[in-house]
């Protein structure tokens, strides 16, 4: 276990891969939230979010643009958001952020950085809300420039989602198939071309769909769902 206090998604490394994949698939078995939060957020009784700010769906209505045209995470699910959706704004032309991009397909991007439940030092934020028709997907998303492991995106998004009621979000991974500048496949990508079995277990039990995103054309990707576990669409 980590110290108290200490979140579970700091801890990882290479070298003790194995052991939190077993750790985390040990606290999901265990069926008790308890044991799963004292494992990802070091206590049992995290502080809430809803003690130090709040939100509301809709709340994203307005994009500054960017300075600068570096491709961070935060920008990239930012632009996705406002690229394609209506509230895309005129500040698009004189935006210097270099790496917009369209949509194509069925999903639609239909939030960006929404707070986790819990609130603490280093709980970050949800990424971003994928929709198709009724089903959100809570998604970590990484930048093709990312060498984040898959373990560690996973970790991410169950300390994010810890404490929404099972209905609210489905919880998934998004990466790019491929890196744009060299066309090589991204980290992520040849890391599930070659998890091992341990890998797409811990997936299946936290109930984590797998997204990729695929180029489409020049300036445009598919989201592409490469593994899934969940729920039936009410």
């Amino acid at each position: 276990m980590p110290p108290a206090n200490k979140l579970f998604k700091d801890s990882i490394t290479k070298s003790n891969y194995e052991v939190l994949i077993a750790q985390l698939c040990a606290a999901l078995d265990s069926k008790k939230p308890e044991v799963l939060n004292r494992l990802l957020l070091g206590t049992a009784q995290p502080d809430l979010y809803a003690n130090h700010g709040s939100f509301y769906a809709g709340q994203h209505k307005h994009c500054p643009g960017f300075k600068r045209s570096a491709f961070w995470e935060k920008a990239l699910c930012k632009c996705l958001y406002y690229f394609n959706s209506s509230s895309c704004t005129k500040c698009c032309d004189a935006c210097r952020f270099a790496y917009r991009f369209s949509l194509e397909g069925p999903y639609q991007i239909a939030d960006y950085e929404v707070p986790a439940y819990y609130y603490g030092k280093g709980i970050g934020e949800i990424d971003l809300i994928i929709r198709r028709g009724n089903i959100s997907y809570a998604t970590e998303v990484k930048p093709y420039t990312s060498r984040e492991t898959l373990l560690r995106m996973a970790a991410e998004i169950l300390t994010y989602t810890a404490g929404y009621p099972s209905d609210t979000y489905q919880k998934a991974l998004a990466f790019f198939e491929k890196d744009r500048r060299t066309g090589r496949l991204t980290c992520q990508q040849q890391e599930y071309n070659a998890a091992p079995p341990t890998l797409l277990r811990l997936f299946q039990k936290a109930g984590i769909t797998v997204f990729c995103l695929q180029e489409a054309g020049p300036a445009s990707y598919r989201i592409c769902k490469l593994s899934s576990t969940e729920a039936p669409a009410k």
